[in-house]
């Protein structure tokens, strides 16, 4: 007698066969795995929402705190650049308001005789050269007869014009080149122009000092950059045994020069200097104004006469 062999029915089948109803199938049915762990539920749209929006809250607050911190850091920079330049500025100025009407042992000159100044030396004005007297001279504008670089002097700017003998003796008579010669026993010192000073280094207390003289001014466009103007200068010096002037860029970025000799122009004893420095165009935000900063010093003059 063969024994029929029994399969254990699923849970439902007894049931559908309990209630009567015909049993389809004897297999057994059991729950298919989900993907992932089993009883994780996943997130909601609404759930999902927030969180993209908390994201974009959080990414667009941290932008924007570096974009105000490069900001801080660019503005940073341009003020650093500005003190810079007027530092820059006031250390070329310094000696030379300080050492202004400087004429070594000898007493402070008078004017000279038109007639005693080269006519290479004249290029300028004659009054350049000829007013020794007034170791500082301020002027609200250009008066010159020689042009100046950079595109032209800028209008509301000052002018300075410096004059004294250099701080360290020369070397030897040299053709061209304004010399004062001081000897001892002799208050008043003597110009030359052509190398024919009757100076030797052998003789004690005698000195022989060049003659300076210099234009400060502020011209329109500096060297390389025509949007910024920049601080210049004339000098007086030689070129092939001929006296001349050359010009040439003390800083750029200065803006405007402003000079007030106290307490008067004809007697000064003292200076007050105003730089106004501008940065660079380059750094600067699209339709944003350069920065600028104004700086004031004084200056007291060293060989000041009452």
């Amino acid at each position: 007698m063969r024994t029929r062999r029994m399969f254990p029915a699923s849970y439902s089948a007894v049931s559908s066969l309990l209630n009567g109803s015909p049993m389809r199938h004897l297999h057994p049915t059991y729950p298919l795995p989900r993907a992932g762990c089993a009883g994780c539920a996943g997130l909601s749209l609404t759930e999902l929402l927030v969180a993209t929006t908390l994201l974009a809250l959080a990414t667009a607050g941290g932008l924007t705190g570096f974009a105000r911190a490069q900001m801080a850091r660019r503005d940073a920079g341009q003020l650093q650049q500005l003190h810079e330049r007027a530092q820059y500025a006031f250390a070329s100025l310094e000696p030379e308001l300080q050492l202004a009407g400087y004429f070594g042992h000898s007493a402070p000159p008078g004017p000279l005789s038109p007639l005693a100044i080269p006519d290479a030396a004249q290029r300028c004005g004659v009054d350049v050269i000829r007013r020794l007297d007034q170791p500082l001279q301020a002027e609200s504008g250009w008066i010159f007869n020689c042009p100046p670089n950079g595109h032209g002097a800028v209008a509301d700017s000052d002018v300075l014009v410096v004059r004294r003998v250099s701080a360290r003796a020369a070397t030897a008579p040299e053709a061209g080149r304004a010399q004062w010669l001081s000897r001892p026993g002799k208050p008043q010192g003597d110009l030359y122009w052509m190398g024919d000073a009757p100076w030797s280094a052998g003789v004690a207390g005698e000195e022989l000092r060049e003659l300076i003289v210099r234009i400060y001014y502020v011209a329109q466009a500096a060297d390389g950059d025509a949007a910024l103007p920049a601080l210049r200068m004339k000098s007086l010096t030689s070129i092939a045994g001929v006296p001349a002037f050359i010009d040439t860029e003390v800083m750029p970025g200065v803006e405007r020069l402003q000079v007030e000799l106290l307490p008067s122009s004809t007697h000064p004893q003292a200076v007050r200097v105003q730089l106004r420095i501008r940065g660079d165009a380059g750094g600067v935000r699209a339709a944003a104004v350069p920065p600028a900063l104004d700086v004031t010093r004084h200056f007291t003059l060293r060989n000041a006469t009452g």
